[in-house]
Order: structure tokens, then sequence, then C-alpha cells
């Protein structure tokens, strides 16, 4: 669902919310994500929303895109929350990120 669906990109996705996508009781979504991947589910759901906002500032079809658009798009549904987790995630400010692409090519 995730890779196929993009479900990521709904703002308000939940742990309950992709549980019940999957048919599968929330608490042993949640023991998965956090056995098996080390990781709780908001890290796990924006990996996915980091993953895609990069490649929209990378991709030349969305050049035009804001960088607030980029956020709602990969579905971060705050400025700040983007910008705090992409940070995180990469070291970088998606603005940082997108510029530095720019040079590198």
């Amino acid at each position: 669902l995730l890779e196929k669906e993009k479900i990521y990109q709904e703002p308000e996705l939940t742990i309950k919310n992709l549980a019940d996508k999957i048919q599968i009781p929330y608490y042993q979504v949640s023991k998965a994500i956090n056995d098996v991947l080390n990781k709780n589910f908001y890290d796990f759901v924006n990996g996915y929303r980091v993953e895609e906002a990069k490649r929209l500032l990378l991709d030349p079809k969305s050049k035009s895109y804001t960088i607030l658009s980029v956020g709602f798009e990969a579905g971060f549904n705050s400025k700040t929350t983007f910008n705090t987790v992409f940070k995180k995630f990469t070291g970088l400010t998606p603005t940082e990120f997108r510029d530095k692409q720019r040079i590198n090519v």
C-alpha cells in the first residue's frame, strides 16, 4: 500500500487507517514496525514522504512546484513539519537539498 498506492500521501494517515486498509489489528502493525524496522509509525511513514519529496524536488516535471507544494504533495500537512522531518532524514532543508542538486547537475 505504501509503495504501490502511495497512501503515505494522505496527510491524516494514522496507524489505525493503515491497519484497517490491510485488515490487521493496529497493535500488530505497530509491533511489526517497531520490532522489525526499529522505527515508530511516524518515522516509518515520514521516510516514504521524504523520499517522495526528494523525487519531486529532483524531477524536471515539478521544477515549477514551490517547496511547500512539494511537501503537501508528499503527504506532509504543514510547512514546519515538512522542513523539520526532511532535515532530520537528510541533514538538509528541502531548499538546501534542491539547491545542492542544481549545483551538482
